[in-house]
């Protein structure tokens, strides 16, 4: 019983230091969406810092993104509240999992990516 509730206790303590390293901080910024994204939308760009829009997204389903976005690029996910995106690879195959709306990556890169599901 003893050995069971120090096994609890730092379990507890070790799952509470990995939750506060993943979550956001309570005061982080989010900058705001870039005025050709609008509410709702997940928004892909050819150049890095929300330049030159390539696609807007919303429905929840599996889209394939438009040719030529092969390097480089940004994203911005501009969906309501806590919408997480999801990008997939040429076999369908899961590679990344924005965080919760709003969220960006002003430096991502389209290589990788084939397919979004906005939601």
């Amino acid at each position: 019983m003893r050995f069971a509730r120090k096994a609890g206790i730092a379990l507890a303590i070790g799952f509470a230091a990995v939750t506060t390293l993943l979550a956001p901080a309570a005061n982080a910024m989010v900058e705001p969406a870039p005025a050709d994204c609008p509410k709702y939308y997940f928004c892909g760009y050819a150049d890095s810092n929300f330049h030159d829009l390539a696609f807007k997204f919303k429905d929840c389903y599996l889209q394939e993104i438009p040719d030529g976005l092969n390097s480089g690029g940004s994203w911005y996910n501009n969906q309501s509240a806590g919408t997480r995106a999801k990008m997939y690879g040429k076999s369908k195959n899961l590679i990344y999992t924005t965080p919760g709306a709003p969220s960006s990556d002003r430096y991502g890169d389209w290589g990788p990516v084939w397919y979004i599901d906005a939601c």
